[in-house]
């Protein structure tokens, strides 16, 4: 649900005075967890409470309240009853249930209990916000949900062709000096095509499909050799249920650069997600691709374990994101010593909402990638090391518009001098969604 409709929510109630209460100083403390947003510690304060006045509306209110925000919901709907028995016309319980019941996907519950709130006497924005709550149950009540966005912009790469400068390096293998490429800059334009479409399966048992289309290219002005075009397709049974999902998705995608086919992958996996509190959420999975190239020579079997920890820090709105990976590249045929290797991932993202229209973001990735064969030229294994960090900030111009820019400096290393570069890659662009 969104921040809005439990902010409005709130504005209806008035402040509940203490009464008949045994120990004042246990509900003063249960207040101000409750009002700094300390739910978990609030709870079990009102729950002494609720012992000692059971036949008290406010206090089993809040326990309910508490419940809620904790996704205890079998305890909450307990608590709000007692309230309804207590209060059959308390307005703001009918509206936390219908929160709640559209927590758990169950919409005409939620649906059922927006209606008895409306026929009842409101101030207007509240009205309003119920009748835009209601709207949208009816709206996730359709099986059928198309969202988008597109994404145009223009950028700058200081290194287009990821060389390693005027400088020499040595072949063991010949014992021959030679000369490294000059980096080359160059500009580029870009757009972002993204179609998602999920179908609801209803009454069977949280299964839904998840569809999403992305295309995306990639102009440069000067060098057209490192053109991009790619196209992606995916397609995923899901099961959801409360604070997991499981998604099984099958994906194709295709590679053209300078105009030319490049690259086709097929492939599927599983991913997991667990909220593990409204603030905190993990994600793991595995992906299988197989990789067909126009040389066949490069074509191999992908195989990738994932993971993932989302978390809210403080009353700042802090996100902090971990990610790491695990990824192994067979190959198809043993011809290239370029192809099989191993590779590890790792990194994190802090991002920070300062207004309600702006917000940025920093990042860092390492990758580590370890080459299984000896390399005839420089008669070890290739082993590469690549750090990457990037700084963006988004600005939302209206509700389905907005502006983003970003800066990005890689530094990759590597055992095999042709492959030692560094870049900055800076870009702006403006999104609109759909």
């Amino acid at each position: 649900m969104k921040l809005s409709h439990i902010v409005a929510i709130a504005l209806l109630g008035t402040h509940l005075l203490a009464q008949d209460i045994s120990s004042k100083e246990l509900y003063d403390s249960a207040q101000k967890a409750y009002t700094q947003g300390d739910f978990a510690t609030a709870y079990p304060l009102f729950e002494k409470l609720f012992e000692e006045t059971p036949a008290s509306a406010e206090i089993n209110f809040f326990v309910g309240r508490c419940a809620l925000e904790l996704r205890h919901y079998d305890e909450a709907i307990a608590a709000f009853d007692r309230v309804l028995i207590l209060n059959p016309k308390h307005t703001r319980t009918h509206l936390e249930l219908a929160r709640l019941y559209f927590e758990r996907q169950q919409l005409e519950l939620a649906q059922t209990e927006l209606d008895i709130v409306l026929n009842e006497q409101l101030p207007n924005d509240i009205r309003d916000v119920a009748t835009a709550f209601k709207r949208q149950i009816n709206e996730r009540r359709n099986p059928h949900k198309i969202a988008g966005a597109l994404i145009v912009g223009g950028g700058y790469d200081s290194n287009v062709n990821n060389d390693i400068g005027i400088k020499e390096f040595t072949l063991p293998s010949l014992n021959i000096p030679l000369s490294g490429n000059e980096k080359k800059k160059d500009g580029y334009g870009f757009s972002t095509f993204v179609l998602n479409h999920s179908y609801d399966f209803g009454e069977r048992g949280g299964w839904s499909l998840e569809n999403s289309f992305v295309a995306y290219d990639k102009l440069y002005s000067q060098s057209s050799k490192n053109n991009l075009v790619l196209l992606s397709l995916s397609s995923a049974p899901t099961w959801s249920e409360n604070d997991y999902k499981v998604s099984l998705p099958l994906t194709f995608d295709r590679v053209y650069i300078d105009g030319r086919g490049y690259l086709y992958n097929v492939g599927a996996g599983i991913t997991n997600s667990y909220l593990i509190d409204p603030l905190s959420q993990i994600e793991g999975g595995y992906s299988f691709k197989r990789g067909y190239y126009n040389e066949e020579t490069h074509d191999v079997n992908a195989h990738l374990l994932f993971a993932n920890y989302r978390r809210v820090i403080g009353d700042n709105l802090f996100a902090l994101a971990l990610h790491t990976s695990y990824g192994i590249n067979k190959e198809v045929e043993s011809i290239r010593t370029d192809v099989q290797n191993k590779e590890w991932k790792y990194g994190l993202d802090l991002s920070k909402e300062f207004t309600k229209t702006f917000r940025s973001a920093l990042s860092y990735t390492h990758t580590s990638t370890d080459y299984d064969d000896v390399d005839t030229l420089f008669l070890t294994k290739r082993q590469d090391d690549k750090d990457q960090y990037e700084l963006s900030f988004g600005y939302t111009l209206q509700k389905n518009l907005s502006l983003g820019m970003s800066i990005m400096y890689s530094d990759n290393r590597s055992n095999h001098d042709p492959y030692d570069y560094d870049k900055i890659n800076a870009l702006a662009s403006i999104m609109w969604t759909f």
